[in-house]
């Protein structure tokens, strides 16, 4: 196997994304992974004292959702719809990211 090399980094593989199907409502939307760089930031707003559980929910909704891309008034919207589905969509984009269940902060730390 090839040692990897400083010049190599750059041109390593990206995070996986997929299509997920919402059958419940007829739709798809386009997920992707998160990097590294952004689970530390995510995780900083789990930790931090201004922000809540919800704050990292939208934020992982934005930065996951590339297809359509959604602004906070879009979540808002969003949230007043079937929690079963959101829920789906959650466990869609937590078993994407390798977690496969609920995020907690612990698994953020630096």
């Amino acid at each position: 196997m090839k040692k990897l090399k400083i010049e190599d980094i750059q041109n390593l593989p990206n995070v996986p994304s997929k299509t997920y199907e919402i059958k419940e409502w007829g739709f798809s939307i386009e997920i992707q992974g998160i990097s590294k760089a952004k689970q530390i930031e995510l995780g900083r707003i789990v930790e931090a004292n201004e922000t809540d559980a919800f704050d990292y929910q939208k934020e992982l909704l934005k930065a996951c959702i590339v297809e359509p891309e959604l602004s906070d008034k879009d979540i808002d919207e969003l949230y007043k719809k079937d929690s079963a589905v959101i829920d789906n969509i959650f466990l869609e984009i937590n078993t994407l990211n390798g977690l496969g269940g609920s995020a907690k902060a612990e698994q953020f730390q630096d």
